[in-house]
């Protein structure tokens, strides 16, 4: 039997991972829908590629309830965020 290569996760994809946790737990205190975070947490559990993630950071960001958000400025999370272009007003 032939083994299978254990693809390992970037330093990229592993930054946004805890981005998307950080996102998710400020989204669930301001009230974005179950519906929306539950796939999003299930996710993180995964080994989710960067454009999985990019499309649910990008799906949360979106919400009415995250009009505003933004990391610490000069962070390294916003910096990456400010990277991926998802800085919103």
């Amino acid at each position: 039997m032939g083994k299978s290569k254990t693809r390992w996760p970037t330093e990229r994809e592993i930054r946004l991972r805890f981005i998307l946790f950080a996102v998710i737990d400020v989204a669930s205190v301001q009230g974005v829908c179950a519906e929306l975070l539950l796939p999003a947490h299930k996710l993180l559990r995964d080994s989710p590629t960067e454009v999985q993630l990019c499309e649910t950071l990008a799906e949360i960001l979106a919400t009415e309830e995250m009009v505003g958000f933004r990391f610490t400025q000069g962070s390294e999370a916003d910096e990456l965020m400010q990277t991926l272009n998802f800085q919103r007003g």
